[in-house]
């Protein structure tokens, strides 16, 4: 139990995103059968056209419930540019499944609904999902980079104001002061003696 619970609290935010994708997931999952399999209720022999209509259905629920719930906390890039960047993703993913769907009715000559829901929701969705998952982490919602804490002493000036470096070295250093120096001061700032009335 303890290993468990270490390795629980270790990846528990991934834990808990993985299953707000899920649920999500599933909620577009139901969507996409739902849209699907009334269209090919409604319009036989048009399962690619299908197929396209009930993934672009899907994909804005799951953009909805990803971006106000899943990844609610992520908000690093321009609004605009994640809906482009997610729909672009999905358009992708779309291709995956349509792919699926249309070898299995052009090069298999499999094009009942049972076939078509396989193909579509069998193979090409869990490649897509993978895809959306790897995709949304990376471009659409990316975690924000964590702020780099400088120490205080690391922003303190190197040299004095006043002191520009030079090869590592300031250019203008203190100059000593020496026993010479001061005598030589002393000479410089004597006053001359006036000469007495006397002589």
């Amino acid at each position: 139990m303890t290993v468990v619970r270490s390795l629980y609290n270790r990846f528990e935010h991934l834990v808990h995103e993985l299953s707000k994708f899920g649920v999500v997931g599933a909620a577009a999952l139901l969507v996409n059968i739902a849209v699907l399999n009334g269209m090919l209720l409604a319009v036989k022999d048009k399962q690619i056209v299908a197929t396209i209509v009930s993934t672009v259905v899907a994909t804005c629920v799951a953009y909805v419930g990803n971006r106000y719930w899943t990844y609610k906390d992520r908000d690093k890039i321009d609004r605009h540019r994640e809906m482009l960047f997610f729909f672009l993703i999905n358009g992708v993913a779309a291709v995956i499944e349509v792919m699926f769907v249309f070898i299995a009715k052009y090069g298999l000559g499999e094009d009942s609904t049972l076939a078509v829901n396989v193909a579509k929701y069998v193979f090409g969705m869990p490649i897509g999902m993978l895809f959306r998952l790897y995709c949304y982490r990376t471009f659409v919602f990316p975690e924000g980079a964590e702020p780099e804490v400088v120490p205080a002493a690391a922003s303190a000036p190197l040299y004095p104001v006043g002191q520009p470096a030079q090869n590592g070295y300031p250019t203008h250093a203190p100059q000593a002061h020496s026993p010479q120096a001061h005598v030589q001061q002393a000479h410089v700032h004597q006053r001359p003696i006036p000469e007495t009335a006397g002589r």
